[in-house]
């Protein structure tokens, strides 16, 4: 073959065996003899890291991610992707033809590993057919770059469907439809012997909806920002800047002749949203403050609505259980001890049953009292490791009161 000829991925496809494929796969990334680049992902070039950073931020939006969720790293590769899930409190299955490359994305998490007490990655050998986990066993599936290299995409579609809870999401962030045909694709096909296919979306489309996929939906965005002056900003805000948005306009329609950031949608009702979440925390506080049954101790009676769409998770959640909190300040109104006393869980026949919109829970409980003097108790609800409620828009209930109680 010619070195200027131009390689036709679709014969490529047809020449070489999904075994083949997967060999040359694990050949490309058993022969580095070098880790760097892999490893310091998405960060390892200042010329790509804006577009992998920016792809990542919308992938992982459109997923609709909480933590605990267990998501699918399709094609994770040497795995930064999978890491960053992992540090977001997700549980992460980095699933990879290459058992060289599932070697390097172990050694990632080994060099930098997460903050924090996070959910163990699972590293999942795929033999380019079958993915080895039960049938609606994964919340999300992520795909970073790795699609295109996929010779049976519609054999992979049915498998993701399979492998998927009812009413989750698969995300993609992959080139567009002239991509076999650019310069560094034909270059790696040329060496690599790798698929570096047309991203399609009609054609996947296809695919997936014969797979059993309801929907599909495709962001809107340009990975470069248009920089508009001051006058031409404040018009676009103010909505009378035609011109800034024709320019805006063009500059995602540029950028989206090489992208495509999908999403694919298992029918089947998804989740309901929890606690794990910002997104519908909400409450009606009431409470009083009194004497508690030992010297030195206040007793705290709180009754709490759940006025919210989210459901609270109970006390055992690793992430979100929702717990009454009390803040201290000062007769001024400055705050001495963010988080002064935490009560755990919500009192019930079951404190780790999870609270659904419109139920109500009582809570009564004692705390140490603080030091002689006057002050404002801010009791309030925290969902752990998310937010207080008071961030989400509730209203605390504040007692002002002397120290000891008269």
């Amino acid at each position: 073959m010619a070195s200027d000829e131009l390689i036709d991925v679709r014969q490529r496809i047809a020449t070489y065996s999904v075994e083949e494929l997967n060999a040359t796969a694990d050949a490309y990334f058993s022969r580095l003899d070098n880790w760097d680049y892999l490893l310091a992902k998405p960060l390892a070039q200042i010329g790509e890291a804006p577009e992998l950073l920016q792809c990542f931020a919308h992938v992982v939006e459109g997923l609709n991610l909480a933590p605990d969720m267990t998501v699918l790293d399709f094609g994770a590769g040497a795995c930064w992707t999978s890491r960053f899930l992992t540090q977001l409190g997700i549980q992460v299955i980095a699933l990879d033809v290459s058992a060289s490359a599932l070697h390097i994305g172990q050694a990632l998490y080994q060099r930098m590993p997460v903050v924090g007490d996070q959910p163990k990655a699972r590293f999942l050998p795929f033999d380019g057919y079958r993915i080895d986990l039960p049938d609606a066993s994964v919340d999300r599936i992520s795909c970073w770059e790795a699609f295109h290299h996929v010779p049976n995409t519609a054999h992979v579609l049915k498998e993701m469907v399979r492998v998927l809870k009812p009413g989750g999401i698969a995300g993609f962030s992959e080139p567009g439809p002239t991509h076999s045909r650019a310069p560094q694709s034909q270059a790696e096909m040329r060496n690599y012997r790798v698929i570096e296919n047309d991203v399609v979306v009609e054609d996947i489309w296809k695919d997936a909806k014969a797979a059993g996929f309801a929907d599909i939906r495709i962001a809107a965005f340009a990975a470069t920002a248009p920089l508009l002056s001051l006058d031409e900003f404040s018009r676009f805000v103010d909505g009378r800047g035609k011109h800034e948005g024709q320019q805006i306009a063009e500059a995602v329609r540029g950028y989206l002749a090489g992208r495509r950031l999908f999403f694919l949608y298992k029918p089947g009702r998804a989740e309901q949203t929890d606690s794990r979440r910002r997104d519908g925390l909400e409450a009606r506080i009431s409470a009083t403050l009194s004497p508690g049954s030992v010297p030195g101790f206040l007793r705290i009676q709180v009754r709490v609505l759940n006025s919210g769409s989210a459901t609270w998770l109970g006390r055992s959640a690793r992430v979100g259980a929702v717990h009454v909190g009390v803040h201290l300040y000062d007769a001024a109104r400055v705050l001495v001890t963010h988080g002064y006393h935490v009560h755990y869980g919500l009192a019930g026949d079951d404190p780790d049953a999870p609270v659904g919109p419109g139920e109500v829970r009582k809570v009564d409980f004692e705390m140490p009292a603080p030091a002689t003097g006057r002050y404002v108790f801010e009791i309030d609800l925290v969902s752990a490791g998310i937010a207080w409620f008071a961030e989400c828009g509730t209203a605390p209930v504040r007692i002002a009161a002397s120290i000891p109680l008269d």
